[in-house]
């Protein structure tokens, strides 16, 4: 419904003048929200009121701390006379806290209302960590970030965390542990997480509600939303890290599926994605002189490095890997026929060692090869997701009109 240039509704009853004014707000909010700034003016054409209509919706925005007065001209305006009062949000205010809960790292990303980054930070941590250290290493990253950037909790309007393992289908949040996978499926979770209620467990630490989803899933929309694939409609994301994921976008949305399990290629053992980092990881301890725990990130970089350098074993590795990850893409591929591929996560930042051996093995086994690139995020891409699905929900609840 939209205002007559007398602000009232056509055809509308005495009744409806809240419901008209809840609408114009909203409308207003809107335009603030897809313009850099306003003028009295702009708004009226833009929300379609009258100019009282218009001053009346801006008093009430500036009341309430949403927009303020520019001063000044605008860049490039020259015109003779006094310029127009303009107003513009006031984004710096209206915070987001994007969080990425993953097998061994925390990190947060930051961002005001136009989705400028402010702050982005990242903490490693030890891989066996249940899920109350694990969270409360992630409450810790944020109340850090949060002082560090200048900002306070009174600005955090929304929250959204990405943690490795769980499936989020609308209100139902559950480990991927819980899913009756049978014996021919690899699947992998936080340890722990399969035994607490981990929206609640972790909006509770944060004492903010906190939105959750997959961490691959809101990897694929930070690279839409600010890297590699920002003009693509249909991607495959394929996720190197220390594990390997996947994740579609269709048409600009994540696609979640029927129960949030989509893209789980990597459970397919028949694509040897398991046996390809258990190689990785046991050799890159070997090249390191460790027998025993876990590969550590400087061990990893030390095959890459090697395999770099033409190192035979470590070739072979990488290359296994890198025909795992294909596999699994050539697979989404086909059932998709996306604009584009982009190879993300940690393990992408070695540049043409991982990437080169991926797309031939992807062109390989792909009847049309899509465009590929690689990632600009790199690990940071959960937490940018993250931040992106808390934009997205806060912008929601400001535009939500209750009749």
């Amino acid at each position: 419904m939209r205002a007559t240039r007398h602000g009232a509704a056509p055809g509308g009853r005495a009744g409806d003048a809240p419901l008209l004014r809840k609408l114009n707000l909203a409308a207003t909010v809107r335009a603030f929200l897809d313009h850099t700034s306003l003028t009295v003016s702009e708004v009226c054409s833009i929300v379609g009121v009258s100019r009282p209509t218009a001053e009346e919706l801006l008093a009430t925005l500036l009341s309430e701390g949403f927009v303020r007065e520019v001063r000044g001209r605008p860049d490039g305006e020259r015109s003779a006379g006094r310029p127009a009062r303009r107003f513009e949000a006031v984004a710096e205010d209206f915070t987001v806290v994007g969080i990425d809960i993953g097998a061994h790292k925390v990190a947060v990303a930051i961002c005001d209302l136009r989705g400028n980054v402010v702050a982005v930070r990242r903490r490693s941590v030890d891989s066996s960590l249940e899920p109350t250290g694990r969270i409360g290493a992630a409450v810790r990253l944020v109340k850090t970030a949060v002082r560090q950037s200048g900002k306070s909790w009174a600005q955090i309007r929304a929250m959204a965390c990405g943690i490795t393992g769980v499936i989020a289908n609308g209100a139902e949040v559950r480990d991927l542990r819980t899913v009756p996978a049978g014996q021919d499926l690899d699947v992998y979770s936080l340890p722990g997480f399969d035994d607490i209620d981990v929206a609640s467990e972790v909006s509770e630490r944060f004492k903010h509600d906190v939105l959750i989803s997959n961490d691959i899933f809101l990897a694929a929309a930070g690279e839409q939303w600010k890297g590699a694939a920002t003009e693509a409609r249909d991607l495959v994301y394929m996720h190197a890290g220390r594990r390997l994921g996947a994740a579609i976008v269709i048409g600009g949305q994540i696609h979640n599926g029927r129960r949030g399990l989509a893209a789980s290629v990597g459970a397919m053992k028949i694509l040897g994605w398991a046996d390809a980092m258990a190689q990785l990881d046991h050799e890159s301890r070997k090249l390191a002189g460790s027998t025993a725990g876990e590969s550590t990130g400087e061990d990893l970089r030390a095959l890459f490095e090697a395999a770099a350098n033409g190192d035979r074993t470590a070739v072979r590795t990488v290359d296994r890997v890198a025909e795992a990850l294909a596999l699994g893409a050539s697979t989404l591929v086909h059932a998709v026929d996306p604009d584009l591929v982009v190879l993300g996560g940690g393990l992408s930042r070695t540049g043409n060692v991982l990437a080169d051996p991926f797309q031939r093995h992807l062109a390989a086994t792909s009847l049309d090869l899509p465009e590929f690139r690689v990632s600009l995020l790199g690990d940071e891409s959960v937490a940018l997701g993250a931040a992106r699905l808390a934009l997205d929900d806060f912008k929601a609840r400001l535009l939500a009109v209750q009749a």
